[in-house]
C-alpha cells in the first residue's frame, strides 16, 4: 500500500471512531441536534421549536408539542459539541388556567440558571412579571407563541426560596398571581 492510500485509510478510520463516540457519548454538532435526540431518547415529539435562548454555556429550547409546552436545555461541550441537558418533557397545557407554567434549574459550575417558561392562555395578558424574594422583578412582554421564558442566575451556594408569578393586562391590571416554592 502506498503512502497516499494509508493516509486515507486511516482518516476514514478516525472518522468512523469519531463518529461511534460522539454517539456513544451524546456529543452532537448543533444544539438542534442534540435537542432532537434527547427527544427521541424519550419518544416525546418532535416537539415545534418556538424560541431559542443562550444561557452561559448552553442554551434554552421553547417548543411546543401536541397539548404539551418543554423548555429543553443543551449544554456546550468541547468547544463545539453540544449534550442534551435536562427537561424535554415539559407539562400539558391547563386551559383552564390563565397561565399554566412550570420551573427549573440548571446546574453550572459555581451558577445556578433558574428557569420559568409555561404559556399563555388569555389572549387579554400583556406582561408576565417575576417577583424573587430579594426584590429583583423580571420581565417579560414580548411572547413566543402565546409562551414565555423568564431566566435567572444565582451563586451556587445560596439557598433559593421561590418566587411569585404576576400576570397583567394592557391596562396593567392583575390578572393572574401565583406563588411558587422551590
Amino acid at each position: 500500500m502506498n503512502r497516499q492510500k494509508k493516509i486515507l485509510k486511516n482518516i476514514g478510520i478516525l472518522l468512523v471512531l469519531c463518529f461511534l463516540l460522539s454517539r456513544m457519548y451524546g456529543f452532537y454538532l448543533t444544539p438542534l441536534a442534540a435537542h432532537e435526540s434527547s427527544e427521541r431518547s424519550i419518544h416525546y415529539g418532535p416537539s415545534e421549536v418556538v424560541h431559542i435562548e443562550d444561557f452561559d454555556g448552553g442554551k434554552y429550547i421553547l417548543g411546543k408539542y401536541d397539548k404539551w409546552v418543554s423548555c429543553n436545555t443543551v449544554h456546550r461541550l468541547l468547544l463545539f459539541f453540544w449534550r442534551f441537558g435536562s427537561q424535554p418533557i415539559g407539562f400539558e397545557n391547563d386551559t383552564t388556567k390563565v397561565v399554566t407554567f412550570t420551573w427549573g434549574i440548571t446546574y453550572l459550575d459555581t451558577f445556578r440558571n433558574h428557569y420559568v417558561y409555561g404559556i399563555i392562555n388569555d389572549s387579554s395578558i400583556q406582561k408576565i412579571e417575576i417577583i424573587l424574594p430579594d426584590g429583583r422583578i423580571l420581565t417579560q412582554t414580548e411572547f413566543y407563541d402565546d409562551l414565555f421564558l423568564l431566566t435567572w442566575q444565582e451563586l451556587r451556594n445560596g439557598y433559593y426560596q421561590g418566587f411569585s408569578l404576576r400576570a397583567y393586562d394592557s391596562e396593567s391590571n392583575l390578572v393572574f398571581v401565583e406563588d411558587e416554592q422551590i
